[in-house]
C-alpha cells in the first residue's frame, strides 16, 4: 500500500456516477410538490389562488427531509469528485481530499463476480481485490462508475499483469 501516485500514461480514469443522486433530489421534490397541491384542492384553498403549505404536515416534513438529504448528498459527492484510476501498476482511489494507490505489488488477486448482498443490474456487481496486509477485500462495484466496460476491461487486463507477473 504506497501512497505516492501510481498513474502512467496508459492508465483509465473512471469517475463516479452522481445521476442517481439527481434522480432522487428530482423525484422526491416533484412527489412534495405533487402532495402540496393535492393537499390544497383537497382542503379547497387552491381555489381561491392560495396555497396553503402546512410545515408540521408529518408528510410534508418528511418528503422536505429527504429533498434536502438527497441534496446535501449530491452536493457532498460534486464536492469529492471520487473517482478510480486504473493503470499498469496499479490502482489508485482518489477523491479531492485523498489519494491511495495499491500497486501490483500490493495486490494479491483480482476476482471478477457476483456479490450475493447486493443484486445490482449491469456487467457484473462486484470485483474483488485482495491486497496484502489488509484483512477485508476491496470491493469496486462496476456499476456505481462511468463506462462500466471499459472498467472491468481495465480490471481484467490488469488481472493479467498480475498472472503474468506471477508467472
Amino acid at each position: 500500500m504506497n501512497e505516492a501516485s501510481g498513474v502512467t500514461d496508459s492508465s483509465a480514469d473512471f469517475k463516479v456516477r452522481l445521476d442517481q443522486y439527481w434522480k432522487s433530489v428530482a423525484v422526491y421534490a416533484i412527489t412534495l410538490i405533487v402532495y402540496v397541491v393535492i393537499k390544497s384542492m383537497w382542503d379547497s384553498t387552491l381555489q381561491q389562488g392560495i396555497v396553503n403549505v402546512v410545515l408540521t404536515d408529518p408528510v410534508v416534513v418528511l418528503l422536505g427531509a429527504f429533498v434536502v438529504a438527497s441534496a446535501v448528498t449530491l452536493i457532498a459527492n460534486l464536492i469529492s469528485r471520487r473517482s478510480l484510476v486504473i493503470g499498469e501498476r496499479g490502482i489508485t482511489f482518489r477523491s479531492r481530499f485523498h489519494e491511495r494507490t495499491f500497486t501490483q505489488e500490493d495486490i494479491e488477486s483480482i476476482t471478477v463476480g457476483k456479490d450475493r448482498r447486493i443484486r445490482i443490474k449491469g456487467v457484473l456487481s462486484v470485483v474483488k481485490v485482495r491486497i496484502r496486509g489488509r484483512r477485508r477485500v476491496l470491493r469496486i462495484r462496476p456499476a456505481v462508475y462511468d463506462d462500466e466496460r471499459r472498467l472491468v476491461s481495465a480490471l481484467m487486463s490488469l488481472k493479467s499483469h498480475l498472472r503474468n507477473r506471477a508467472a
